[in-house]
């Protein structure tokens, strides 16, 4: 399996990922078709294989760093704009990814068992709700997978709109989770004295 996700990877990369196609692989990799489909019933499932193995090496690399800011924002932030990086320079790989995920989505798996962000997120709402920052009262997994939405909510926009920054979609996401839908401040807070006062 290792194998073939690596002879599919050096295709991707070669005649890119729309020009590969399942018999290429399986004829490069010197198996069956039916052999190859057992392991991979599409090259989208290839492909995120692929790709989420590659964000687990990332984000084992990263995570230590990014819980020595003690602060969610902070180490989210950073997260983010890595993960911007990413996204901006393999737009190619994104969407097939994207779609083949929400395809696959299996309810209730357990989050021991995801290959996603959402363990790192679940780490840095855990640290910001030890110091303060968050809302201790709230289930940092579900907040974790909360977060992960509105992470997907800005690359899905991004995804429909490529004029647009994804690192200020992430930011804007990342305000919204922390600051919450609010008015940003009071108007005596602004030195605007409210009418009548």
């Amino acid at each position: 399996m290792a194998r073939i996700a690596t002879v599919a990877d050096a295709l991707f990369k070669e005649r890119g990922y729309e020009n590969v196609t399942m018999e290429l692989i399986a004829a490069t990799v010197s198996v069956s078709k039916r052999t190859l489909y057992k392991y991979f019933p599409v090259k989208d499932a290839i492909l995120a294989c692929l790709l989420e193995d590659e964000l687990a090496r990332d984000l084992a690399q990263v995570e230590p760093a990014l819980l020595v800011a003690r602060s969610f924002r902070t180490g989210a932030s950073g997260l983010l704009a890595a993960s911007a990086h990413w996204c901006e320079t393999h737009p190619d790989y994104l969407l097939p990814y994207v779609r083949f995920k929400f395809a696959t989505f299996e309810p209730g798996l357990p989050a021991e068992t995801r290959r996603d962000m959402v363990q790192v997120w679940t780490a840095l709402i855990t640290m910001g709700q030890q110091t303060g920052e968050l809302d201790a009262s709230q289930d940092a997994g579900q907040l974790a997978l909360q977060f992960h939405f509105l992470y997907f909510g800005a690359l899905m926009r991004w995804l429909s709109d490529r004029q647009l920054s994804l690192a200020s979609e992430f930011e804007a996401a990342l305000r919204l989770f922390v600051e919450g839908a609010r008015e940003p401040a009071e108007p005596q807070k602004q030195g605007i004295t409210p009418y009548g006062a």
